[in-house]
């Protein structure tokens, strides 16, 4: 069977390549800050870096309504929210 999923190139290639995406993907996702208890991380996009436009936001956590608008660029500000004792579910 396993030898049967590898017999042609492009079939080890197409193979290869989804891997290769899978180990981007996760390694992004292991990136983002966790929001610990009673905070939230709040990220602001620009379109530039000079980070004088802003273009979109992403919020997660414990403070309030989780949000995601705009554009998410490769220029942004991290910035955690502390919301004290008493967390929103």
């Amino acid at each position: 069977m396993f030898n049967r999923m590898f017999k042609t190139p492009t079939s080890l290639r197409t193979k290869l390549s989804l891997l290769a995406a899978g180990l981007i993907v996760s390694l992004t996702a292991a990136a983002i800050p966790p929001a610990g208890s009673g905070q939230s991380q709040t990220y602001t996009y620009y379109s530039d870096a000079t980070r004088t436009v802003v273009v979109g936001g992403w919020s997660y956590g414990s403070c309030g309504e989780p949000f995601d608008w705009g554009d998410h660029t490769r220029y942004f500000t991290i910035r955690t929210v502390n919301c004290g004792s008493n967390p929103q579910p």
